[in-house]
């Protein structure tokens, strides 16, 4: 009866999650996958069962989970009665005498003792952080650790976290890992994809001294290492500058933290381990089938898996090549504009429209589309950079051209001007749309190109600019789009029968409509993925024109931006930091200086800002629009849950709280890793 209620390691894999949850179940699979991992067994998830029966015939814990999923209780009501039901049931003799023969067996002089729920670590949701843990336990202590990890999973914060992710009254259980302690001086993080960008052939490893759960905590800063796939090369490399660690002296209960001094800016990792961790990830995540977000410790010359647990928050097309990467993008700016007007600006670029006098000759555009429903515009490099030259070699050889081209953008401008008041009416759409080509290229294009030509030029040419910050001063294309434009669009769309003709702006390209080549069922097809979420990538690459719907793009957005570590910033009113994930948020701020938001409110869309993240804020956090921390990396709770509940979210600023205060109106823009302060409370 005694091994119905424990499992070494070496007796579970992958299929024995509803009896080892979903920690004990990984670790046996990387004993099986050969990698080294400190020798341990699982106290099953029957051996939970037959607790809870026997402290709760009534079944009284399962009634109080009902009334939370139906929403009639509130989850830290049921926390609290929970813990008072359960406080002073005790373990079954049975099971108790399974636990020690399991730690008799192991004969180690201390232990961790890990929750692993059976709905954890699983390929929809981590639990970072949301049950317990204990570090070098004597044996004698063991079996009130798997207790307290038991009853763990009724606290406030997993309870909220489970409802989050949809797990409804008794649809989880609690195993518990026993494990020999392992003594590390440096202890970390891995992933086998970047989690941020999403880059398949890229690692990150995360280090620190002390034990990872300073890491996990979000406490610390750790180093970081970027690695291609095979190990071969490490492609970044950032140090912390890891103020404390967290230790665990011999004999203490709890970890303490310590001050490094002039230590903590000293690499955690030479490069030769960095690399081999790479393979190590490399051959973990063969060996798993798919990618891993994996623990780890090292003592000495030697790594140790402490954990292995599917990445829960990839794009479904993150292998997908879905950026043409044949030349390098240059980025431009970021506007609110619908699919069909940043069809029409990639034409308004080409060869065949600025080539001749504005000698841009950008036949590669670029737009994707981010969280908030705004498009972030690119151009070939080559283009851009050959665009800025011509302008600046305009103004050294024939100025009087140059000024030319700018008083014609003043006379177009009038000219649309009066046409949009006048709603002057076009023949048909390609009159239309080449009108609001000459529109747009003198009006915006001509003047934007010449003003950063201008400042990266270092050119002083006073009238030449005055002119451009005249023009750039008004905009004309998003009248001109409405009322002249999209009417004409909705008319063809209606006559194809289109359900929805004032969307069709969201749905459809100026090439598509002048090609003829929509139809009903298409339009149809696009408008459910857009209801669902998803958002455009639209590439114009000459004459190929490609265009998809995806279910995310704030990835796409930070392989652009090459964002994959920390952008110091000085301005008081600008906070660098790092991006967990990606996307653009504004609203008010709320500082939560406490781990304990008791009495604490969100508002919905409230800008979450605190020193660290922890698993106390998950009620918090479902109200959150966005996430700010001073400390943390990648592996952090925050950067782990927001990464769930994808929403924008920046760590490691260093001083978020310290400059915010509550109430300020702030614009999280993980894309560009920053947090912009718009308005002081």
């Amino acid at each position: 009866m005694q091994m119905h209620y424990t499992l070494r390691l070496e007796e579970i894999d992958a299929s024995k999650v509803p009896l080892g949850g979903g920690k004990g179940a990984s670790l046996g699979e990387l004993v099986r996958a050969g990698v080294r991992v400190p020798p341990g067994f699982v106290i099953t998830r029957p051996a939970f069962d037959a607790f809870m029966a026997a402290a709760d015939p009534s079944r009284r814990v399962s009634d109080l989970l009902a009334e939370v999923d139906a929403g009639s209780m509130p989850v830290s009501d049921a926390a609290q009665a929970i813990v008072e039901l359960l406080g002073d049931a005790t373990i079954p003799e049975e099971i108790s005498a399974a636990i020690k023969a399991g730690v008799n067996n192991l004969g180690a002089d201390t232990v961790s003792v890990r929750s692993s729920a059976t709905c954890e670590d699983g390929t929809a949701s981590a639990w970072a952080g949301q049950l317990d843990t204990y570090l070098d336990i004597a044996p004698d202590y063991v079996e009130s650790q798997v207790r307290s990890c038991w009853l763990s999973i009724f606290r406030a914060p997993a309870l909220a976290y489970g409802a989050a992710h949809g797990y409804g009254a008794g649809q989880f259980g609690v195993a518990v890992v026993v494990q020999q302690m392992v003594p590390s001086e440096v202890s970390g993080i891995g992933f086998s994809v970047h989690p941020v960008t999403q880059e398949p052939d890229l690692r990150l490893i995360e280090a620190c001294f002390g034990l990872g759960e300073a890491i996990v905590s979000g406490k610390i800063v750790p180093d970081q290492y970027v690695v291609r796939r095979g190990a071969q090369e490490i492609v970044q490399s950032t140090r912390g500058g890891q103020r404390q660690g967290l230790f665990l002296e011999h004999g203490q209960t709890e970890p303490q933290w310590r001050d490094l001094g002039d230590r903590g800016a000293e690499p955690k990792l030479s490069d030769a381990q960095v690399l081999e961790y790479g393979r190590l990830l490399d051959r973990i995540e063969a060996h798993f089938g798919h990618p891993v977000d994996t623990e780890w410790a090292l003592t000495g010359d030697m790594f140790h898996l402490l954990q292995a647990r599917p990445i829960t928050t990839l794009a479904p097309e993150y292998r997908e090549p879905i950026v043409d990467q044949s030349e390098p993008w240059s980025q431009l700016v970021r506007r609110p504009l619908t699919l069909f007007e940043v069809s029409i600006m990639g034409h308004w670029l080409d060869s065949r429209h600025a080539g001749g006098d504005f000698g841009i000759h950008c036949d590669r555009f670029m737009s994707i589309q981010d969280t908030a429903g705004l498009a972030q515009l690119y151009l070939s490099k080559r283009g851009f950079d050959a665009a800025f030259e011509h302008i600046c070699h305009l103004d050294r050889t024939n100025r009087r051209q140059l000024l030319a081209l700018l008083e014609r953008g003043r006379e177009v401008y009038l000219q649309g001007f009066e046409r949009i008041e006048r709603g002057k009416p076009f023949h048909d759409l390609d009159e239309a749309v080449e009108y609001f080509i000459e529109v747009g290229r003198y009006t915006t294009s001509l003047p934007a190109t010449t003003l950063l030509a201008l400042e990266q030029g270092h050119i002083d040419d006073p009238q030449i600019r005055a002119l451009a910050e005249e023009l750039r001063s008004h905009s004309l294309y998003p009248r001109y789009v409405s009322r002249l434009v999209e009417p004409l669009v909705e008319n063809i769309v209606s006559r194809l029968g289109f359900s929805a003709p004032d969307r069709a702006h969201e749905l459809l390209t100026w090439r598509e409509l002048h090609q003829n080549c929509l139809d009903c069922q298409t339009l149809e097809q696009r408008l459910e993925q857009v209801a669902a979420g998803r958002r455009f990538v639209l590439q114009i690459l000459g004459d190929d024109e490609r265009l998809r719907f995806v279910t995310e793009t704030g990835y796409l957005l930070m392989r652009q931006a090459g964002r994959r570590e920390i952008i110091p910033l000085d301005d008081p009113d600008r906070i660098a930091g790092q991006a967990a994930w990606p996307g653009v948020h504004r609203g008010r701020a709320r500082v939560v200086l406490t781990s304990y938001p008791e009495g604490i409110e969100l508002q919905d869309g409230d800008v979450l800002v605190s020193i660290q993240s922890n698993p106390n804020l998950m009620p918090l956090l479902r109200h959150a629009g966005a996430i700010v921390t001073d400390d943390g990396g990648v592996a952090c709770h925050a950067g782990i849950i927001c990464r769930e509940l994808k929403i924008p979210t920046i760590i490691g600023t260093g001083r978020a709280t310290s400059t915010i205060r509550d109430g300020d109106l702030v614009e999280v823009d993980a894309t560009a890793q920053v947090v912009r302060i718009l308005n002081r409370a």
